[in-house]
C-alpha cells in the first residue's frame, strides 16, 4: 500500500472536502490492502485479481503527494524540497527499517543458511529503495521469493517522489493551459511503454518504475484539476460507485493469466481515480455508512504498516512453524493467525514507531537531524544485511 499509498492526508479526521481529511480515500486504502492480503494468503479465493490493490495505492499516492505539492507551489511560488523529503523520511522510513531489521533477525533464526545471501541483498535493496530493480533482474521463479519482495512497490513510490516535485515545478513555469498537456504526455508515454513491455516481458513490466509512472500521474491529474472536478451530489455518488465497481471487477475477474499491467491496469487505476473524484463533493456519499465506519477507517489508517508486515509473516511462517503448512500452502488457522498478527504488529508499529518519530518535535524542527537519522538507519540496516551476506 508505497508504499504502498503512504501519502499523507491533509487535515484531521472529521474534516470533509478536497482540502481536508478524506474518509473515502482512507477507505480506498483499506480496500487496497485488504484485497492484497487476501490474494497473498488465499490464492485460491475468488479475489484472484487482488494484486490490483497496488495499482489503487499508486493512484492514491499520486493524488495525495501532488495535492500537497501543488498547494505549496500555488501558495508560495516555490517548493521547500528539503522539507518535503524530510516529511517523506519521517513518514516512511521508521516502519520500513523496523520490518527490515525484523526480517534480518528472523532469517538468521529460521531461514536455511544457503538463502541468507539472497535475504542480505534484498534487505540492502529495501533500505536503499532499489528493490523493484533488483527483483526485476532476477529470474521469474516463485521459489526465489524472500520475505521482502513486496518492497518493490515502496521502491517505485520513493523513486517517483525523487523526481515528481521537480517535474511539477517545471510544469508550473509554463502557462496553466499547457500543464495538463504536460502531465498527459508523461502519463501516456508511461502507459504506452507499459502496454509494450507487458507484451514483451510481463515480469519486468510489473516491477519497474517507468511502467508505473502513469498511475501516479493519473492521481496527479485529479489533484491538479482540484475543485473543477467537483460534481453535483447524485453525479458524484454515481461516479464514486462506478469507480468502486471497476476495482471490484478487476479484483474478481483478473487472475495470474491476465496480461497485466498493460492496458488492463486502466480498470483499477481509473476506478480509484473515479472514487477520488466522486469524493470531492462536500455531500455525504451513499457508500459512507460502510466506508466511513470505524473498522474500515482503522484498516485504512494502518494500511501502510499492514502492507509492510503481512508478507514477511506469510513467507517466514512455514520456516518458523512447519506445522502451519497443509497441502503445500498455509492452513486456514495459520492464515487467520497471520492476519491477526499483521493487524497487531501494524497497530503497535504505528502507535510506538511511526507516529512518535513522524511527529517528534526535534525532528520536525531540525531537517539535518531528520536526514542524519535517515543515514544512520540505512547504515544500521545495511550492516545487519552484511552479516547475512558475509555468512
Amino acid at each position: 500500500m508505497t508504499g504502498a499509498g503512504a501519502g499523507e492526508q491533509p487535515g484531521r479526521p472529521g474534516k470533509r472536502g478536497p482540502a481536508g481529511f478524506r474518509p473515502d480515500v482512507q477507505s480506498l486504502r483499506a480496500l487496497a490492502v485488504s484485497v492484497t492480503i487476501v490474494n497473498h494468503l488465499w490464492p485460491g479465493s475468488p479475489l484472484t485479481g487482488g494484486y490490483v490493490g497496488v495499482d489503487v495505492f499508486f493512484v492514491i499516492s499520486g493524488y495525495l503527494i501532488s495535492s500537497q505539492l501543488i498547494r505549496e507551489i500555488e501558495g508560495t511560488g516555490h517548493l521547500r524540497l528539503a522539507q518535503f523529503y524530510a516529511r517523506r523520511v519521517r513518514r516512511l522510513l521508521p516502519a520500513a527499517f523496523l520490518v527490515l531489521v525484523f526480517v534480518a533477525i528472523a532469517a538468521y533464526l529460521f531461514v536455511p543458511r544457503p538463502q541468507w545471501p539472497a535475504y542480505g541483498r534484498e534487505i540492502t535493496a529495501g533500505a536503499l529503495y532499489w528493490q523493484n530493480w533488483l527483483v526485476a533482474t532476477k529470474p521469474a521463479d516463485p521459489t526465489l521469493f524472500t520475505a521482502l519482495q513486496h518492497y518493490w512497490s515502496l521502491s517505485v513510490e520513493e523513486q517517483f517522489y525523487l523526481c515528481w516535485p521537480l517535474l511539477l515545478l517545471v510544469l508550473f513555469k509554463i502557462p496553466a493551459k499547457f500543464r495538463f498537456t504536460g502531465l498527459a504526455v508523461v502519463g501516456l508515454a508511461s502507459l504506452a511503454f507499459s502496454v509494450y513491455l507487458t507484451g514483451a516481458n510481463q515480469y519486468m513490466a510489473y516491477l519497474i518504475t517507468p511502467v508505473r509512472v502513469w498511475e501516479l500521474a493519473l492521481g496527479a491529474v485529479v489533484a491538479m484539476a482540484g475543485r473543477k472536478l467537483e460534481l453535483p451530489r447524485i453525479a458524484a455518488n454515481l461516479v464514486s460507485l462506478a469507480g468502486l465497481a471497476a476495482i471490484v471487477f478487476a479484483v474478481l475477474v483478473f487472475d495470474d493469466y491476465s496480461e497485466f499491467p498493460g492496458a488492463l491496469a486502466l480498470v483499477p487505476a481509473v476506478g480509484a481515480a473515479l472514487v477520488i473524484v466522486g469524493g470531492m463533493s462536500p455531500h455525504r456519499q451513499w457508500h459512507s455508512p460502510v466506508t466511513s465506519s470505524a473498522p474500515v477507517q482503522l484498516v485504512g489508517d494502518l494500511s501502510y504498516s499492514l502492507y509492510l508486515w503481512h508478507w514477511p509473516l506469510i513467507v517466514l511462517a512455514p520456516y518458523a512453524f512447519p506445522g502451519a503448512v497443509a497441502g503445500g500452502r498455509l492452513s486456514t488457522p495459520a492464515s487467520l493467525a497471520i492476519v491477526a498478527a499483521s493487524l497487531a504488529l501494524a497497530y503497535l508499529s504505528k502507535r510506538f514507531v511511526e507516529d512518535p518519530i513522524r511527529f517528534w518535535p526535534p525532528l520536525v524542527r531540525n531537517l539535518r537531524l531528520t536526514f542524519a537519522g535517515m543515514v544512520a538507519g540505512i547504515v544500521v540496516v545495511c550492516a545487519v544485511a552484511s552479516g547475512l551476506l558475509l555468512a
